[in-house]
């Protein structure tokens, strides 16, 4: 015959299951949830420029170009925060200040000097929100005829309208809408709708532990027997 004290340890084993496979899907989610956050939250990193890193450049491009592996993120539509320099061997700055930001890569005109090390200074805002800068060198070799530009002592601040779709910045940095904006709202949604599920699992598995079954009346009389 099965005792008072036997049945409430059965109610208490099952409650006990209930809990591990409730803390067990918890794992699985929140693995599931750091899972998708782990690579949202990535910084961008650059996959190609023009010129090339440790390049050389004989022709001056229509555009010099970062491009990264993600979106960028413009911040309130004025891309603050990106800039895009092109050093001469002299010191001086050559790019025309004028920047552009589209989906993952981020493009600057510059009318080069005399030939030589060439380094480029760039900055730009992750997917991520945090800012990401780096620099690297290219060579320049002027073909013949070349008139050489003579750069500006200061970096350029671009002298387009602000009707033309580029608002000029303090530091030279301008360009249109990055476009990285869906891309990070949408993981938010997901990382977001992730944690309410979490929540929910918390909120059960603490119901769950709290919750203690009152004995029956033929429990009670069986331990006073």
């Amino acid at each position: 015959m099965t005792t008072g004290v036997e049945r409430r340890a059965g109610v208490r084993s099952r409650a006990w299951r209930l809990v591990a496979g409730s803390a067990a899907a918890l794992a699985v989610v929140g693995g599931a949830v750091l899972g998708v956050a782990g690579p949202a939250s990535a910084h961008n990193y650059l996959v190609a420029s023009t010129p090339k890193i440790d390049g050389t450049l004989t022709a001056l491009p229509d555009a010099f170009e970062i491009t990264t592996n993600d979106k960028l993120l413009d911040i309130g539509g004025s891309d603050s925060g990106f800039a895009y320099r092109i050093v001469g061997p002299d010191g001086k700055y050559y790019e025309d200040g004028c920047l552009s930001v589209d989906g993952p890569s981020m493009t600057t005109k510059a009318a080069l000097g005399d030939s030589g090390e060439y380094t480029v200074e760039w900055q730009i805002i992750s997917a991520d929100g945090h800012t990401v800068s780096d620099q690297y060198t290219f060579t320049w070799d002027a073909p013949a005829g070349f008139e050489p530009a003579t750069g500006s002592a200061k970096p350029p601040v671009c002298a387009t309208s602000q009707d033309d779709g580029a608002k000029a910045t303090d530091d030279g940095t301008t360009g249109s809408a990055a476009g990285g904006g869906d891309s990070t709202a949408s993981d938010a949604l997901f990382i977001g709708a992730g944690g309410i599920v979490l929540v929910g699992l918390v909120v059960a598995v603490l119901l769950l532990l709290r919750k203690r079954p009152a004995p029956a009346a033929e429990d009670a009389d069986t331990d006073e027997d």
